[in-house]
């Protein structure tokens, strides 16, 4: 998990969410998703973005936000995994995640 996590562009995620999520157009974050998915393939946190990809695709307000913070969550724990840099990088992109699920809540 934590090898997978360093090949992603942790920083771009963390700067287009930190941008809030109504400035995020939705192909661009489509494209984000899909390209977490490729990258984790195999894991509980692939099902759930595309879980998320489909609730963002039918528009499911309580939906996206339930998964931005159950994704949130396992991306804290998986912190835990990493090492160095990245495993702060990753605890931030979690806390990110869970913020953002909460303000649709």
């Amino acid at each position: 998990m934590a090898d997978s996590i360093k090949t992603i562009d942790v920083d771009t995620t963390i700067s287009a969410l930190q941008g809030g999520l109504t400035s995020i157009p939705i192909e661009q974050a489509i494209a984000a998703i899909e390209s977490w998915q490729q990258q984790l393939q195999g894991t509980d946190l692939s099902e759930d973005l595309g879980a998320l990809k489909a609730a963002l695709t039918d528009g499911d307000v309580a939906a996206i936000s339930e998964i931005l913070m159950d994704l949130g969550e396992d991306t804290s724990e998986a912190a835990a995994d990493a090492t160095g840099d990245i495993a702060v990088k990753v605890e931030q992109l979690g806390e990110l995640l869970m913020q953002a699920g909460e303000s649709l809540a």
